[in-house]
């Protein structure tokens, strides 16, 4: 069964991921599952009313659960307290769902947003495609905006990226940042111009026959490539602007820290003007 879990704790973030997650759910066909911690050191956001020890869990997940039915109606929805601290609950209770979705704080528009330590916590450590909500981006039907570096395996990615796609019926677009090899013995100097044209021809085509499978089993989505000379997370930061969502990869296997947030994704997540979902990937 397609399941959707969102983690809740009172506050107005959490309610308006499970409204996301609630229309996400209803455009997968999936259930979802509203999941509140009430175990040591899950206490309830300030706003959000009783104190620790009263029905508070319980209470945080029927407003949840009637904010995301006002969002997507028809829902089959469960409500979930687990006894446990929050990342081991939300971690446990997503373990066999499609993605989990939690919720971001703004902090003004030059500070960005903050996902909280338990929210980084789960992202770094999760097996499943985690979705940090907030306020901004465009609205639907605004495209899906996914990162790639092609000099990985980047199917997961991509996999996520278009199903999402498919689902909501928008396009895609997939930005790839890459670079012209510095050949000279000062970093000033200025590189062949005929060097950059033959860099962006490689990344061009790199790209092409990463995307070429993804295109014909995806030849409703519209697949749009993007190339960017420099680091990544400027380009995508800007473009997520007019994206419904962001997609990015962390990856899980090669990596002296497996459990590391890699700096474009942790940009993405603290500085994305849309919804960021980050894709563990090997």
């Amino acid at each position: 069964m397609n399941e959707v879990v969102v983690g809740v704790d009172g506050s107005e973030e959490s309610t308006r991921a499970a409204r996301w997650a609630g229309r996400e759910a209803g455009a997968r066909g999936a259930v979802l599952r509203i999941v509140a911690a009430a175990g040591p050191w899950a206490t309830p956001a300030p706003e959000s009313g009783p104190a620790p020890g009263s029905s508070w869990p319980r209470e945080n997940t029927r407003v949840a659960a009637q904010a995301a039915q006002d969002a997507a109606g028809g829902l089959a929805v469960r409500e979930e307290v687990v006894g446990e601290r929050p990342v081991k609950a939300l971690l446990t209770a997503a373990r066999e769902a499609d993605m989990l979705v939690l919720g971001s704080r703004a902090l003004g528009p030059v500070a960005g947003f903050v996902l909280g330590s338990v929210g980084l916590s789960v992202v770094a450590h999760a097996t499943l495609p985690v979705v940090a909500v907030r306020d901004g981006g465009a609205r639907a039907p605004a495209p899906v905006l996914v990162g790639v570096d092609v000099t990985h395996d980047c199917d997961p990615v991509l996999g996520f990226a278009y199903e999402t796609a498919r689902q909501h019926g928008v396009g895609i677009r997939v930005l790839h940042a890459w670079s012209v090899q510095h050949q000279y013995a000062y970093p000033s100097a200025l590189p062949d111009p005929a060097a950059v044209d033959r860099a962006e021809a490689e990344a061009g085509r790199a790209v092409e026959e990463v995307l070429e499978p993804w295109r014909q089993r995806y030849q409703d989505v519209e697949t749009r490539a993007v190339l960017a000379l420099g680091a990544a997370a400027p380009f995508l930061l800007d473009e997520s602007s007019s994206a419904a969502l962001l997609v990015t990869g962390r990856r899980t296997r090669g990596h002296p820290f497996p459990t590391r947030i890699g700096p474009v994704t942790h940009a993405a997540l603290h500085h994305a003007a849309c919804p960021v979902a980050v894709v563990p990937h090997r």
